[in-house]
């Protein structure tokens, strides 16, 4: 018969073992602790390096998105423009084509300056206190083809002579623009005019006065004329 051979398994931490083991196998457990520690901090300096990345890429998102808001206001801003001048275009090409139908003569049909008159009213006015007039005021009014007044745009001027003295002895002057005229219409009941005080620039020796009225009128470019003698009060002894 066989005769079966038996072999005895060491125990765990037996010193007796197969010959030449033990000394190899104790070496070898600092080596693997060793590793399992360096894994370890590798897989830490890992986790720091991707938490670095992950604080990089939320500055960089927040700034595509701050980018991509700012690009959308641009739009919208432009978008609202577009739509601005668009609705300009169109009140213009609406306007152009209005006034082709018209007509070239659109003009002649508005209401315009025809003439100007100098009023009855007008004469010499007192303005300082002292004795005898220093001024004229002169009542204006643009009339248009049916002789209605018309509250026009322009410029004005006022001379004042003294013909008694000599032939163009000019004794007063002033021109009022088109930005000071409305300040000079005067309207009421029965009443509509452009009023103006001319101030003397030298002294007349008479009592008559002829005032002479230019106005320039804005819309057709035209000039009209007017004058009309007036009486003014001298000083006391003149």
């Amino acid at each position: 018969m066989n005769r079966r051979t038996r072999v005895r398994v060491p125990s765990v931490g037996a010193t007796a073992c197969l010959p030449g083991r033990g000394a190899r196998s104790g070496a070898g457990i600092l080596p693997a602790r060793a590793a399992v520690v360096s894994a370890a901090g590798v897989v830490c300096l890992a986790c720091l390096v991707g938490g670095c990345d992950m604080v990089g890429s939320t500055a960089e998102f927040d700034r595509v998105v701050a980018e991509r808001d700012t690009a959308l206001e641009e739009a919208r801003e432009l978008g609202e423009q577009n739509a601005e001048l668009t609705s300009e275009l169109a009140d213009c090409r609406q306007q152009a084509d209005t006034l082709r139908g018209l007509g070239d003569k659109r003009l002649e049909r508005l209401f315009h300056v025809e003439r100007i008159e100098i009023g009855q009213y007008t004469g010499g006015v007192d303005t300082d206190g002292e004795p005898g007039d220093d001024a004229v005021k002169v009542f204006l009014s643009p009339l248009d083809r049916d002789g209605s007044v018309l509250k026009a745009a322009g410029d004005v001027t006022l001379r004042l002579h003294d013909l008694a003295e000599g032939e163009g002895t000019l004794v007063g002057e002033r021109t009022w623009t088109v930005d000071e005229l409305s300040a000079q219409w005067a309207s009421g009941f029965l009443t509509y005019h452009f009023s103006f005080v001319c101030p003397f620039t030298a002294r007349p020796s008479h009592r008559e006065i002829t005032v002479h009225a230019t106005f320039v009128d804005y819309l057709t470019g035209r000039t009209f004329t007017a004058q009309k003698a007036c009486e003014i009060a001298l000083p006391a002894g003149e």
